[in-house]
């Protein structure tokens, strides 16, 4: 695919965040950009069947939405104006960790949140509104067209009994979980390519409430109740969203069943140490019990494979899917889509190819750092080797000191929303708290209210 002159036409497969985020950054390097999704796209702010986590409790991290609303310019106040309430991350979340809850901090770490189906629907008419861009919903991949050995040149597509191919330039496959990129790949001669996968077996159950009226909201924005092997083995996470409502995921790992009724719902938040249970007691329930489970880490090496065909590319979840406990995936797909724009605006300068293989060895680098923190801590859950044991220590340390240090928990949320790295963490002063531990579980703090 030729990023100059020939750059005509862009296929992406998947309408879910990470193609959305693609075929935006397509739409400034190619005359035109198809987006085909085998769902039936609503055109309302609605869960959809090919996104089921989608009625789940979904966090875009500081870092993502910075990215998004340079993208999307006025994204943040769009969704505000659609009822998305915006918080600093320090002064609205109850963080009922183990080892206690921090006061309020500010951060000046400003944090919004709403419903998936919300973001998604307001990115998807942003993205549909675009000239150069084209939404085919109800349409399914059956596989990729090429000419010759080693080159991708559309896709071919399925509508009922109907097939068809569609030419492109450049196929990105941003089809997520149900990719069927390594089969496709396997039909072009290449050899399978490695997957590696962590699965802590976790499993959600939520469920959206309302206020009624009078009744005032609770006096945090967020609740984030984290599972820790080998003790904790329920959670939850509970954020404020859209039209004055509440969605409660809760969490349950280590063979904890999950909650399937509304009365099995409230008996396990009271099971839980943070405010959840007293909250959902006065509120009124405006959705059923939903169940998810498909909660497991998988990466697959593409980046590792000795050939790769030209005009093809894979990012997001077709690539590297985390446990949404986690909260990375949204904005990860941002940052991919943001090295996509870099490798496109580059090749344009030289107007040489977009080199695939190397487009997917520096998304295999975007990941490591969001794949580290997810794997880590769900490793515990399993048998583990001594440098995961150790991760899970420092982690564990870290996390039980930050109720009681203030600096401390601004730093690890700068690295939990990604606007910070690592190395934040090596300032020697923050570094020796970590070290030598918190305080006594005798100064434990805990929200009830």
């Amino acid at each position: 695919m030729s990023v100059g002159s020939d750059a005509r036409h862009a296929v992406v497969i998947g309408a879910g965040m990470a193609g959305l985020a693609a075929a935006r950054v397509l739409a400034d390097s190619f005359e035109a950009v198809t987006v085909i999704e085998r769902d039936t796209l609503p055109s309302t702010s609605a869960p959809r069947a090919g996104v089921p986590q989608g009625h789940h409790v979904h966090g875009l991290l500081a870092l993502g939405a910075k990215v998004f609303e340079g993208y999307f310019p006025g994204l943040r106040a769009e969704l505000e104006q659609a009822g998305a309430p915006v918080w600093d991350w320090g002064e609205g979340l109850c963080a009922v960790l183990p080892n206690g809850t921090p006061p309020p901090v500010p951060m000046h770490m400003p944090i919004q949140t709403f419903s998936r189906p919300l973001l998604e629907h307001v990115l998807r008419r942003r993205v549909a509104a675009l000239e150069r861009v084209t939404l085919r919903d109800t349409l399914t991949v059956t596989g990729l067209r090429t000419a010759a050995p080693g080159k991708v040149t559309g896709v071919r597509v399925k509508n009922g009994d109907s097939e068809d191919e569609i030419a492109a330039d450049l196929v990105v496959d941003a089809s997520g979980r149900s990719t069927h990129l390594p089969r496709w790949l396997a039909a072009l001669g290449l050899p399978s390519p490695s997957t590696t996968t962590v699965d802590a077996q976790i499993g959600y159950a939520s469920r959206t409430y309302s206020y009624p009226d009078g009744h005032s909201a609770p006096p945090w924005m967020g609740v984030l109740e984290p599972l820790r092997a080998p003790d904790f083995r329920k959670g939850s996470y509970a954020i404020q969203i859209e039209n004055n409502t509440l969605h409660v995921t809760l969490h349950a790992a280590g063979g904890t069943q999950l909650p399937r009724s509304e009365d099995d719902f409230v008996a396990f938040a009271k099971t839980l140490r943070g405010p959840i249970a007293d909250t959902i007691a006065c509120l009124t329930p405006v959705s059923d019990v939903r169940r998810y489970a498909r909660t497991l880490n998988q990466k697959t090496a593409y980046h590792r494979l000795p050939r790769w065909p030209e005009g093809l590319i894979a990012l997001g979840d077709s690539v590297c899917t985390f446990n949404p406990a986690y909260g990375q995936g949204m904005t990860v797909a941002a940052l991919e889509a943001r090295l996509l724009e870099q490798l496109l605006r580059s090749q344009r300068t030289a107007r040489t190819r977009l080199d695939g293989q190397d487009f997917q060895k520096r998304l295999a680098r975007v990941t490591t750092f969001s794949w580290l923190m997810a794997t880590i801590p769900d490793r515990a859950w399993e048998r583990s080797a001594w440098p995961v044991k150790a991760g899970n220590w420092f982690m564990n340390r870290l996390i039980d000191t930050v109720p009681h240090d203030p600096q401390v928990y601004t730093a690890f949320s700068g690295l939990f929303h990604m606007v910070a790295g690592p190395l934040a963490l090596a300032d020697p002063r923050l570094l020796s708290r970590v070290l030598i531990g918190p305080r006594t579980a005798g100064n434990l703090r805990t929200t009830t209210a």
